[in-house]
């Protein structure tokens, strides 16, 4: 008897209603709402501080003509960047993830691979276009207080110009996932489409009142223009609309080319990312993401640096000064972090580069508009950071050999630190470029403040790392208050935990905040002064935090020393 599509259909649905109910029957029900509670409080204190940091967004100068004829090019580019990374992200497997027991049980099975993917995908869809809408939303009706057109009216076309930019995300990505675009066409594909924009929005930006100018007319100029729905309707946006539903209804006929060796890997990398996020582990993260992007270090380094092997004869002998040893020691730790540095792919390279200019238009924009702006000023130095503390990173990945070495951890941790601060200075001086690109006369607060403040926005994911870091071999064994780890209770309370979490997986972001500090005192007094008193504040931040990693290993060995006492004396 054979079997037809509903039957499969019907299988397969009862399977899925099978697994949901066993998947749901161990879910805690206390800690879905808990967790509910948190995120409707955080949320909440989001929006309160978004509407006190709202003023100053939109210039008091800008007319609404204005902001109308400047806007829609310069929306246009947040769509033009989800669809490059779209693009790029399908190029390297995504956007749909699957179980591996879907790819190796049911699609491998004789049922249509569509029927089997056509629901993740609208599923991705949903939850992809969900969140912008919800923050573009909230913001919209913010800026709305500075605008003509209602707030109703702003929120629902802020909502909507969110949905459409996580819309072009998964469809652009599907597309070329099923399609197995190359990925350096789609890296091609994207770049050309994000610089054409920005040509657009630049153009219109410098030359709108100008009559005789000549329109440069962007690919997202119309998707940009659906933002601007609360004080303008115009019927031709409706075509940036149907261009989208149309690539929906494409990126769902061809949902069953996808391919299941990126479905599988996808899946597995995708699991392990979300126990790494359960348990804050930044490091596991941001390994799993640079697997999904299947980024691998250089085989060759850009520059000739390599690890020549030190001669026998070479070596340095019993009887030299202790101060020469050392001398010898950080050279070699200082050689290996620049040969990590040599060898950091491309594609890395690129986004240390965006994220440092994206850090350094941000810094600008909070000096002379609205203090909103430190959210993607403080983002872009934490994800800057991570990205460039690798060679500190892979020594804390090798305990078993760091332990093994005859030098004191901390200050192996510290040296391990020098060449990243190399490429966060280089860094710095693109975000300096782009501070002055938006304001010209912040050129020279920003290539004085540059450095430092890079460098204090990478406290945070320094202190993530280290961190992670296992306890000295001498106390593995215990924890903190000196009991035994398979014995000792947990020294939060249960009904504590999850605000303990939340409060453990901020602290690395709220020191990486304290490089908003300067930036915030050049908004309120722009001053030399100013300055240089900020250069000492992050100094002294930066030197506690050197302090802290040498200094570590000790005084966790003293506290449970402590506790040990107390409980001997008791």
């Amino acid at each position: 008897m054979s079997r037809t599509g509903n039957d499969d259909a019907a299988t397969l649905s009862d399977l899925r209603r099978a697994r949901r109910a066993s998947r749901l029957g161990d879910i805690e029900w206390f800690d879905v709402l808990y967790q509910v509670y948190l995120f409707a409080l955080g949320g909440l204190i989001a929006i309160v501080v978004a509407s006190d940091s709202i003023n100053g967004l939109v210039s008091d100068d800008l007319t609404t003509d204005e902001l109308l004829a400047r806007g829609p090019s310069i929306a246009g580019v947040v769509v033009a960047v989800a669809f490059a990374v779209g693009i790029r992200n399908g190029a390297d497997g995504g956007p749909v993830s699957v179980e591996s027991a879907d790819v190796r049980h049911v699609l491998l099975s004789p049922v249509s691979r569509r029927l089997v993917l056509v629901r993740p995908l609208i599923q991705r869809i949903r939850s992809v276009a969900f969140i912008p809408a919800l923050v573009v939303g909230a913001l919209a009706q913010l800026v709305a207080r500075e605008v003509e057109g209602s707030r109703a009216a702003w929120a629902m076309s802020g909502a909507a110009f969110g949905a459409l930019v996580g819309v072009v995300y998964v469809s652009a990505a599907t597309i070329a996932h099923a399609m197995a675009v190359p990925r350096w066409l789609a890296s091609l594909i994207g770049t050309l489409t994000v610089a054409w924009q920005l040509a657009a929005a630049v153009t219109t930006w410098n030359r709108w009142d100008d009559p005789d100018a000549f329109a440069v007319v962007g690919p997202a100029n119309l998707d940009g223009s659906l933002l601007f729905w609360g004080v303008r309707q115009r019927g031709v946006d409706l075509i940036a609309v149907g261009v989208v539903v149309a690539a929906v209804a494409v990126a769902i006929a061809v949902a069953g080319r996808l391919r299941l060796e990126p479905l599988e890997r996808r899946g597995q990398l995708v699991s392990q990312l979300k126990f790494a996020a359960t348990v804050q582990d930044i490091r596991t993260v941001v390994l799993l993401r640079r697997q999904l992007r299947a980024e691998s270090v250089r085989s060759r380094p850009w520059v000739g640096v390599g690890a020549r092997r030190r001669s026998t004869s070479s070596a340095r002998p019993a009887s030299r000064p202790h101060s020469s040893g050392r001398s010898v020691e950080r050279a070699m730790i200082w050689r290996r972090g620049l040969v990590a540095m040599s060898r950091l792919p491309f594609s890395r390279l690129i986004r240390i580069a965006v994220l440092a200019a994206i850090a350094g238009a941000s810094a600008s924009l909070v000096v002379t508009s609205s203090f909103l702006f430190a959210v993607p000023f403080v983002g872009g130095l934490f994800l800057l950071g991570l990205e460039a503390i690798e060679p500190l990173a892979q020594e804390i990945d090798r305990p078993d050999l760091t332990d093994g070495l005859p030098v004191d951890r901390g200050w192996l941790f510290l040296n391990h630190l020098v060449a990243p601060a190399g490429l966060l200075a280089v860094a710095a001086m693109i975000g300096a470029t782009a501070a002055t690109v938006v304001e010209s006369s912040h050129a020279l607060a920003a290539f004085a403040l540059a450095v430092p403040v890079v460098w204090t926005g990478a406290i945070g994911p320094v202190v993530s790392t280290v961190r992670d870091a296992p306890a000295p071999a001498d106390v593995e064994a215990t924890t903190l208050t000196g009991r035994d780890r398979s014995s000792d209770s947990p020294f939060a309370l249960p009904e504590f935990a999850g605000a303990s979490n939340v409060m453990t997986g901020l602290t690395p972001i709220v020191f990486s905040a304290i490089s908003l500090a300067p930036v915030a005192a050049m908004r309120a007094d722009a001053t030399v002064d100013t300055a240089i008193r900020s250069v000492i504040g992050v100094a002294l931040c930066l030197a506690v935090m050197g302090w802290w990693i040498i200094r570590r290993d000790a005084w966790a060995i003293k506290v449970r020393s402590f506790f040990n006492e107390g409980r001997s004396s008791a």
